[in-house]
């Protein structure tokens, strides 16, 4: 059995949750290869070669670290029970990103993934999987996460362990798509956030060590009509 978050999150903490101040249909899929939305222009492309003219920072601290090494940007969190996310970069709306991400060190039960249409550290959305094989959405809204957030489901797309998963997130109006490896696993509807700013997430849950993941080739395109 998994567990709902207790984590702080830089700025923000977590709180009991409340009542949805709007409707939200999260709509869970059995694994199959997704009806993806066509790319248009690529918006934004990073592959983390260098801090050299990049828009991503670097930070190290006890509890958490990000920071550029061996053409990755890699998100350490070394205290339990803890999630972390960095975020840079300009606002998109209908949009495509996707993001390769490896887990180098960690206990499988963990988090990683990524952020999107991220208004401030108090209104966003997460979609991220773990290590052991399990994805979740999560919905940051005014400071609480909204009741359908941390609903964690298995999937067999995910490559568990040390391995390298593609996840992307297609974000359409109020329509969202989640992908692991091109396989589409889960979707959801909500008017909440129209645009906003992405970034990249990770944590640990209740399992002891380190959680160090490696993000690379992180893109991002309009959505073509």
């Amino acid at each position: 059995m998994r567990f709902k978050p207790g984590f702080g999150l830089g700025l923000v903490s977590l709180l009991v949750m409340i009542a949805l101040s709007s409707m939200v249909i999260p709509v869970a899929l059995a694994d199959q290869t997704g009806n993806n939305a066509t790319k248009g222009k690529l918006l934004y492309e990073e592959n983390f070669s260098s801090s050299k003219g990049s828009i991503w920072g670097g930070d190290l601290s006890a509890n958490f670290s990000y920071y550029f090494d061996n053409g990755k940007y890699h998100l350490n969190v070394n205290k339990m029970n803890l999630l972390k996310e960095v975020s840079f970069g300009q606002n998109y709306n209908n949009s495509i990103l996707e993001v390769e991400a490896t887990q180098e060190s960690s206990p499988n039960d963990n988090i990683y993934g990524v952020m999107v249409r991220k208004v401030d550290w108090n209104n966003y959305y997460l979609f991220v999987i773990s290590g052991d094989g399990y994805y979740s959405m999560a919905k940051l809204q005014n400071n609480s996460w909204t009741p359908e957030s941390w609903n964690w489901k298995k999937s067999s797309a995910i490559h568990t362990g040390n391995a390298t998963n593609l996840i992307r997130v297609e974000s359409d109006g109020d329509k969202f798509s989640f992908y692991v490896n091109n396989i589409e696993v889960d979707n959801y509807t909500d008017s909440s956030f129209s645009s906003g700013m992405i970034g990249l997430t990770t944590g640990t849950l209740y399992s002891p060590g380190a959680v160090t993941i490696g993000f690379d080739n992180l893109r991002i395109w309009e959505i073509k009509r």
